[in-house]
């Protein structure tokens, strides 16, 4: 029979008691993007993913068609992602390896700062549902937390337009990286996230005026 190390056991003690004191400081700030755990291995209770997750959502005064239409168009990013604070705008996209309708295809996101991310699209239901994933950051603070990230769109028509729900989470890279990127997640995603819902909200209600000849 295998034994296992006193080692081993001390460091699942201490990465157990790291995750609980997380949760706990969690917990304490009033605000604070939402973590989950998720266990990866029923005999290591430690093996865990930790998820960091936000939601915002807006009212837009036109159909879940118009809005769905918007927001998933290839060039859409620029428009909409302008910055927040030290979060920089979106400046391009580049090497789209299928059609943004379609589940699967995938591009290169570049930013102000020079920075590059992996887009994916996967999943596209209009105009009720649309999502995608995030990975390979370049910027230096979110490659140390995390992994990669979704977004999920939701689109539903109400009274006075359409409800749009827009949930992003990032995966961290440990336990001890949940804590400061929710923090980032409170602080300034939010931040990133309304900005872009502002843009939408603005730029759809702009009147198209025709060109002069």
């Amino acid at each position: 029979m295998f034994k296992t190390s006193p080692l081993r056991n001390r460091n699942r003690a201490s990465r157990g008691f790291l995750a609980a004191g997380m949760a706990s400081l969690a917990t304490a700030i009033t605000g604070c993007a939402s973590i989950s755990t998720t266990s990866n291995d029923a005999n290591d209770p430690s093996a865990k993913t930790y998820e960091v997750a936000i939601t915002r959502t807006a009212l837009i005064a036109e159909t879940p068609d118009k809005v769905f239409a918007f927001i998933v168009a290839e060039d859409v990013l620029p428009k909409v992602l302008t910055g927040y604070g030290p979060l920089p705008a979106v400046v391009r996209t580049s090497g789209n390896t299928g059609p943004w309708t379609q589940a699967g295809s995938s591009r290169v996101v570049h930013l102000a700062d020079g920075t590059t991310a992996q887009e994916q699209v996967t999943h596209y239901a209009a105009p009720s549902a649309f999502a995608y994933r995030v990975w390979d950051f370049g910027n230096p603070v979110l490659k140390r937390l995390a992994t990669q990230a979704r977004g999920a769109w939701t689109f539903e028509p109400v009274d006075g337009g359409t409800q749009v729900t827009w949930t992003y989470t990032f995966t961290a890279r440990n336990a001890a990286a949940a804590l400061p990127l929710s923090g980032i997640t409170q602080m300034l995603w939010r931040g990133y996230m309304d900005v872009c819902l502002a843009n939408t909200k603005r730029l759809l209600a702009t009147p198209v005026t025709a060109s002069k000849t």
